[in-house]
């Protein structure tokens, strides 16, 4: 049943977001129920809630089960797990290694007997047990960690390691240990020195943070993610693909593919100047980055250049870009380019030019995309309009042009509120706050 209710710009509706929405309808989405499920096992900024893609998939697939979905920036699985318990198979990238093993531990069935036996182990050997020999390679872990949860942090993480040696090897071992190394990698940042509501890890001097206590908090965690993922497993098809692959998204798309056509596509991609991912995730990857070759700084910092959106840029890969020689061909979208780079004197060079590249990207994206669905298929996508060099960038309009001349054609746009800013920070102005979330329903020609 909808419950619908006109409060003031927004309508009101409790859980079910009707299938027919007026074209620049704004939502008031209220719901207790984002976390069910596998979708609450691990905070991750600025993703959708689990409404959006069932919306998608209720209004498209029509309960046909075994269609293709995709989510080609699919950070923490949101559309992935909402495909699957629909029936529908599903392919998710992304170029954040977390991102992805976070997707594949909340989108993987599981052997429950299996996990029984190994979770009774590892809490029986938590227990009795005192100290890990395993280390992370960060110089300055104890500005990060009290040195009592280091030591605690460390036998968690040893006894996840030593799975394969005490009960083997084979898919269904590996699923379990990348579940209890998601279970792990999700307490870390509450039992560090860091602030817990911050999108950038750092250790404030001004509100003292008490870090709370590793095993009994791991301990809860894990009989969380056991009843989630035994749900989970019951409710879900095994027959059906789940393929979650760590790229980039804009440019591997057809290879990836590899003829298979696309009945529904549901995403989010990264904001213009995006959040920096790795810097949110530093103090999860300090103790599982090793996994992914990403346990230093150092390393973590030549990742940040691949994300689409990024800030991380150095000078030589703008030099020779300027606003007035290189167009998008959008008149609008090439004069904020040029204002930008004109009045913010500081910055405005490779402000102007992060932007420029943020727009090259989806469109080869989207030019792939109309290459790789099949017609009549529907791309559904949210965005938010924020701002750049106090520039405001209308990013839903420019990203409805650039759609359209790639065979796409906008049927609809509506929005929804923004409530939960999962670890909100002040960005003092540069981007804005993002209030509404803007859904573009494109249909291929």
């Amino acid at each position: 049943m909808i419950e619908t209710q006109k409060c003031k710009d927004y309508i009101s509706v409790k859980e079910n977001i009707p299938l027919e929405i007026q074209d620049n309808t704004i939502f008031n989405i209220i719901t207790n129920n984002v976390t069910a499920y596998t979708h609450g096992f691990h905070k991750y900024p600025a993703k959708f809630i689990p409404h959006i893609p069932k919306w998608a998939i209720d209004k498209y697939l029509n309960h046909n089960n075994g269609r293709l979905i995709l989510d080609p920036f699919c950070g923490s699985g949101t559309t992935l797990v909402e495909g699957l318990l629909a029936g529908h198979n599903v392919i998710g990238i992304d170029i954040d290694p977390l991102s992805v093993l976070i997707s594949k531990v909340k989108t993987t069935p599981i052997n429950v007997i299996i996990l029984n036996g190994i979770t009774n182990w590892l809490v029986s050997e938590i227990k009795k047990s005192n100290d890990g020999i395993f280390k992370p390679e960060c110089l300055t872990i104890e500005h990060w960690f009290t040195k009592e949860n280091i030591c605690k942090l460390s036998l968690i993480r040893t006894l996840i390691d030593e799975i394969p040696r005490i009960f083997g090897r084979g898919i269904e071992i590996e699923n379990i240990q990348n579940l209890l190394f998601i279970c792990f990698s999700s307490i870390i940042r509450r039992v560090s020195n860091a602030d817990n509501e911050s999108q950038k890890t750092y250790v404030s001097h001004t509100n003292i943070k008490i870090p709370e206590e590793p095993i009994n908090l791991f301990l809860n965690q894990l009989n969380l993610f056991k009843e989630r993922i035994i749900e989970f497993s019951e409710l879900v098809n095994p027959c059906l693909n789940n393929q979650i692959i760590c790229t980039d998204s804009a440019f591997h798309l057809t290879d990836i593919m590899k003829n298979k056509k696309i009945d529904l596509v549901i995403t989010s991609p990264p904001y213009i100047k995006a959040i920096d991912y790795i810097y949110n995730q530093m103090a999860e990857l300090f103790w599982i980055g090793d996994l992914f070759g990403m346990q230093t700084q150092q390393k973590q910092n030549e990742k940040k250049g691949e994300y689409i959106g990024t800030k991380h840029l150095s000078k030589k890969e703008y030099a020779n870009y300027s606003p007035f020689d290189i167009l998008t061909g959008i008149n609008e979208l090439d004069k904020k380019l040029q204002i930008i780079y004109d009045n913010d004197k500081k910055n405005g060079h490779k402000h102007s030019f992060i932007t420029y590249r943020y727009f090259a990207n989806i469109e080869k994206h989207l030019k792939d995309m109309a290459s790789l669905m099949k017609p009549n298929g529907h791309y559904v996508i949210v965005v938010g309009n924020n701002s750049v060099s106090d520039v405001s960038i209308n990013t839903s309009d420019f990203l409805a042009q650039i759609a359209e001349r790639n065979d796409f054609i906008m049927i609809n746009k509506w929005g929804y509120k923004i409530k939960n800013r999962y670890m909100r920070f002040d960005r003092k102005g540069r981007g804005g706050i993002i209030d509404i979330d803007w859904v573009m329903d494109f249909v291929k020609k």
